[in-house]
């Protein structure tokens, strides 16, 4: 018998893990929780947040648009999610560049959509720096 969780995330296009973890700590409506082998089953909102889980002594941080947690009485840790997404390699030369287009952009486009992509692409910029410089503090 495995002493392990099975960790799925899928979004809404695909599924984006399927892993055996020791744990799983998440951002929920409540606060972060830490699911371990054998955790009460439970359904919970999930906010806009980081994800960690743990596979030896391997830490691994995803982050996680909006969704929900489902713990399985079978051990199975299923989270759904509009959109995840791991840190990317980057660099202050990379950031000044995407910020300097953005602004760019912003001035030369009126379309709200463009605009709200924009954003978007800035929000996730932003995660994306707080979830690298994470890393490197650990």
């Amino acid at each position: 018998m495995s002493n392990k969780l099975r960790l799925i995330i899928v979004s809404q296009e695909e599924q984006l893990l399927d892993q055996e973890v020791d744990s799983v700590s998440l951002l929920t409506q409540n606060g972060v929780i830490t699911i371990l082998k054998d955790h009460q089953p439970l359904i919970s909102k999930l906010e806009f947040g980081e994800l960690e889980y743990q596979v030896g002594n391997q830490r691994h941080n995803i982050l996680l648009t909006q969704g929900f947690v489902n713990k399985k009485p079978n051990n199975q840790v299923l989270v759904v999610v509009d959109s995840a997404f791991s840190a990317r390699e980057l660099n202050n030369e990379k950031i000044k560049v995407a910020v300097a287009k953005a602004k760019e952009a912003f001035k030369i486009t009126k379309d709200k959509r463009e605009l709200l992509m924009i954003e978007s692409s800035l929000k996730q910029l932003f995660w994306e720096l707080q979830l690298a410089n994470k890393k490197k503090k650990s």
